[in-house]
């Protein structure tokens, strides 16, 4: 735990360079928490990374696990940003699965560590915050299948299992992270060859 020492330290650091320094922790954590997953990392692995020992970190959060929740917290809210946006779009349900396939890829490839963190590690998390992460990531899942249950209903998706298409395209998506920011592929074609080859066995065969 922080001594006295860390604490009058930590009060008398302007608020600009604790906002500064905080943003180095969650950094450091998603580095760490990317490289080691949540159980391979310590507090004193992060406090290593931003030059201060385990216990000064305290100073600035309440635990480890609060820096996951931070971490995937704030993920989750901006993909949801993203979802609303698409969803608003007024194109059909086509369209607005392969923006939300570009949206995500080139993301994730952009963060590798943060998408690594997000599908791995969310699941870390315990109690309240752990149910909040499930509610956000739930309502992501269910835009999904609202767009293409509205692609079969109009017809342009064939009569399928809406929930299984849902989890196949999600799926896909999701194991880019092991790109790993690879700067010599495209998000845009990759995100592009990905809803084509799932759209082959989706479309109706009037719409292909």
């Amino acid at each position: 735990m922080p001594s006295k020492l860390d604490r009058e330290s930590a009060s008398n650091r302007p608020s600009d360079a604790k906002t500064a320094f905080l943003t180095r922790i969650r950094q450091a954590a998603l580095r760490q928490f990317a490289e080691s997953g949540y159980d391979g990392t310590s507090m004193r692995d992060i406090g290593s990374l931003v030059g201060v020992h385990a216990g000064s970190l305290y100073v600035h959060i309440k635990s480890k696990e609060d820096l996951l929740y931070q971490i995937v917290g704030e993920i989750a809210e901006s993909g949801e940003a993203a979802l609303q946006r698409v969803e608003a779009s007024e194109v059909g349900a086509i369209d607005k699965l392969r923006m939300l396939a570009r949206i995500h890829l080139r993301w994730s490839m952009a963060n590798p560590d943060a998408a690594k963190v997000f599908e791995r590690e969310w699941m870390r998390l315990n109690g309240a915050q752990l149910a909040e992460v499930q509610v956000k990531r739930q309502r992501w899942a269910d835009a999904v299948e609202r767009i293409i249950q509205t692609g079969v209903d109009e017809g342009t998706f064939r009569n399928m299992d809406v929930a299984l298409a849902a989890v196949a395209f999600r799926s896909v998506l999701n194991a880019n992270y092991t790109c790993d920011g690879d700067p010599d592929v495209d998000g845009v074609k990759l995100a592009d060859e990905f809803v084509d080859f799932l759209f082959n066995g989706w479309v109706a065969s009037d719409h292909r």
